[in-house]
């Protein structure tokens, strides 16, 4: 999985896991687009069945190393994940996925495949706090439970219209075939090739002669 600068492994940001297996890639303001993009291809190209989600969910914290000490407070997150960015990098997020999904139709053209249509897309829009995250007023400026208890002490003076805060966020999933299961995502038709009269005629052979191969190894079998 890709990281914030499109190497490594991601880091898996909160929320409800993707249906079925999925190959998740977390876009931030720090990454290059040419690492994501050329990640998403290679990944695409080795894995059929499984589709990528990139996405701009917060990274998963990392815990410092635990105390010696057993009557020590918990330790806090070494880096707090920072929920500033997951609107900001929306953006970016949807550069990215047009890309991705223009140079996989070119990919194909240049290898000739017998595969006419692009990738398959499926967004998804929500807010961290339908994810139940706590997410704080301002990073690094107060904790959850500060916020929780000034948000009690409103409404207990009457203030009932307290104002609330949302922080949006978006996945988008890409796969080479169609998906079931994402009732709650706007779907997009993949981009199709642009190729002429004999190179369709050619395909529809190729993918003619393997089925009756496969039928053939079928009744073999």
């Amino acid at each position: 999985m890709a990281d914030a600068k499109g190497k490594g492994k991601a880091r898996e940001g909160p929320g409800p896991d993707p249906p079925g297996n999925t190959h998740l890639i977390r876009i931030s303001n720090h990454g290059k687009i040419s690492g994501w993009v050329t990640h998403a291809l290679d990944f695409l190209d080795r894995h059929e069945d499984i589709p990528i989600v990139l996405h701009t969910l917060p990274a998963t914290p990392k815990p410092d190393a635990p105390s010696e000490n057993p009557d020590a407070a918990p330790a806090k997150p070494a880096n707090p994940p920072s929920f500033a960015h997951t609107a900001s990098t929306v953006p970016r997020l949807i550069s990215v996925v047009e890309i991705i999904k223009r140079e996989y139709v070119k990919k194909l053209d240049l290898e000739h495949s017998s595969v006419l249509t692009g990738l398959h897309q499926y967004n998804e829009i929500g807010t961290l706090e339908e994810l139940g995250v706590v997410v704080p007023v301002a990073d690094d400026e107060q904790d959850a439970e500060t916020q929780r208890s000034q948000d009690i002490v409103a409404t207990l003076q009457g203030k009932l219209h307290v104002k609330t805060k949302q922080t949006p966020f978006m996945k988008i999933t890409l796969s080479r075939t169609k998906l079931t299961g994402l009732d709650i995502a706007t779907y997009q038709a993949p981009l199709m090739r642009k190729i002429s009269k004999s190179a369709k005629q050619r395909a529809t052979r190729r993918e003619r002669k393997a089925g009756e191969a496969m039928d053939v190894e079928e009744a073999a079998a």
